[in-house]
């Protein structure tokens, strides 16, 4: 079996269906269906169970789609190591990053990568996700960690999430929120609106906005002293003597999500893929294919 066996094997298995798995794979349905026939002539088994109702793995389609992932990310693992090894391997890689992702989640990711991989430069950028993206959309940068997919059509995976918080010094009459002085961080446009959204479903009146902040530390330490309430991300870890309260609209959590968005030929670059295996092993998801 080649790689692209197993990715169908893992597609198929994680959605129990044809016709996802194969537009997760940008191929037809009857071309998976013959792909999968061909996996089976060729080890002699029978994938799935014909007896049981809609697409379930027989015992033997189980056992194989258990060591999908596993196969995958050696192969992956496989592919760094031997770019690792080309003593040219050299140059830079452009980065665009959100401000808060580059300030509390990146750090640690490049000080790694700068180890392993001394002959790459970084350049770095960050700012707010929509000039960012505009940047990649210039190929200005190679790589965007943003705060909104954007409906890129191209490489993109879902990296971070962290949940939004209404916090401050005491507990609050969440009535009343109207009338008492915000401390607003400015987070970008699409940021801006998930919040506005929030608002908009449970008040009818305009926050009261007593400071307007860029800085999330600035930002934490006006509302420890009491100044103030703020609605804002777990970046950083929240003190626990703040009241806290999940911000949520029609039942869901809202989320402040970071993506990496490239171009697909960033996936077969020698100096990107191993930055984007580095961070999809951060998230704990699966071997980029």
């Amino acid at each position: 079996m080649n790689e692209k066996d197993w990715l169908i094997i893992r597609a198929v298995y994680q959605h129990k269906n044809i016709t996802r798995a194969a537009e997760q794979l940008y191929t037809s349905q009857p071309a998976l269906s013959y792909r999968l026939k061909q996996i089976e002539r060729k080890l002699a088994i029978q994938l799935f169970d014909e007896n049981s109702k809609g697409l379930a793995f027989s015992a033997q389609g189980e056992f194989l789609a258990s060591h999908a992932d596993k196969v995958l990310r050696d192969m992956q693992q496989l592919k760094i190591n031997l770019h690792s090894l080309d003593e040219q391997q050299q140059g830079e890689i452009r980065i665009g990053v959100s401000s808060n992702y580059a300030a509390y989640r990146l750090p640690a990711l490049l000080e790694r990568f700068r180890r392993q991989y001394p002959g790459v430069s970084i350049s770095l950028t960050s700012g707010y996700s929509e000039e960012i993206f505009q940047r990649l959309q210039r190929d200005e940068i190679h790589l965007a960690l943003v705060k909104d997919d954007f409906n890129w059509k191209e490489g993109k995976r879902l990296i971070d999430e962290d949940c939004y918080y209404l916090i401050s010094q005491h507990e609050l009459n969440f009535s009343l929120l109207p009338h008492l002085p915000q401390i607003k961080i400015n987070h970008g446009p699409h940021i801006t609106q998930l919040i506005e959204r929030w608002w908009n479903a449970n008040f009818s009146l305009a926050p009261r906005i007593a400071m307007t902040v860029d800085k999330l530390e600035v930002c934490l330490a006006m509302v420890n002293h009491g100044l103030g309430y703020a609605i804002i991300s777990s970046y950083l870890p929240l003190p626990d003597s703040l009241f806290r309260l999940p911000i949520t609209v029609d039942g869901q959590a809202v989320k402040n999500r970071t993506w990496l968005l490239h171009r697909h030929a960033c996936d077969a670059s020698a100096l990107t893929l191993p930055f984007i295996q580095m961070l999809a092993d951060a998230a704990g998801l699966p071997p980029v294919r």
